[in-house]
This record gives C-alpha cells, structure tokens and sequence, in this order.
C-alpha cells in the first residue's frame, strides 16, 4: 500500500489484468455481497464457456481452484475484498473498488489530458 493508504495505479491494473478477476467484480455488482464462492465459480465458468453448454463439475472445481489460489488472493492484498474459508464466502468492499477506479481514471486523465484534443 502506498503512504496515502492507496495502491499504486500499476497495482490496480495488474489485479484487473486477468479476465477472471473482472468477471468477478462484474458478478459482486451484480448480485451484492456476501457470495459463496461455488457460485461465483459456477457463474465464472459460465461467462467463459464458448457455447451453449452448461459449465462441467470439472470446470467449476478449475475455476473455484484458481479463484482460492490466486485471484480472491489478489483481491485480498489490495482490500478489494475479503474471503471467509470456513463459511466459503465472499464479501467485496465497493468503496474500496470504487475509489482504486477512481484514483485509475485520474491518473489516465492526467497522462492522456491535451493529448487527444492535439491529435
């Protein structure tokens, strides 16, 4: 965390990077908070299948895995959100993203601002 109690922009950008941890966020707005964390899985693995079909038991546990190991960790780190183990629940701090989005957006205004306008 940076001095002001705000991670940097390249943190926050690096935790958006991967798809999976986007879906999530979208799933959070979507359906409040607390979740369990199969449903956010399920939910994940439906967003990324190509077809029709629904998700296997399989990808579920793949995207529940990944979920545990890596992303709700990622989350973790900058306050995004907070994940319970035991009750397998997940809970996102919409203040928290909102402002890491906000301090983003300024920023890219600042590089970008006069730029667009002379192009």
């Amino acid at each position: 965390m940076e001095g002001d109690g705000h991670f940097s922009v390249d943190r926050i950008f690096g935790v958006l990077s991967h798809d999976r941890r986007r879906l999530a966020l979208q799933y959070f707005k979507q359906n409040g908070t607390p979740v369990a964390v199969d449903d956010l899985a399920r939910r994940i693995a439906r967003w990324e299948q190509t077809s029709a079909a629904v998700p296997s038991d399989v990808e579920v546990k793949q995207v529940r895995t990944a979920l545990e190991k890596t992303h709700l960790p990622e989350f973790e780190a900058v306050g995004f959100v907070t994940y319970d183990s035991e009750t397998e629940l997940v809970s996102y701090d919409d203040v928290a993203i909102e402002g890491a989005m906000e301090n983003a957006i300024n920023v890219i205004g600042f590089l970008f601002a006069g730029s667009v306008a002379g192009a």
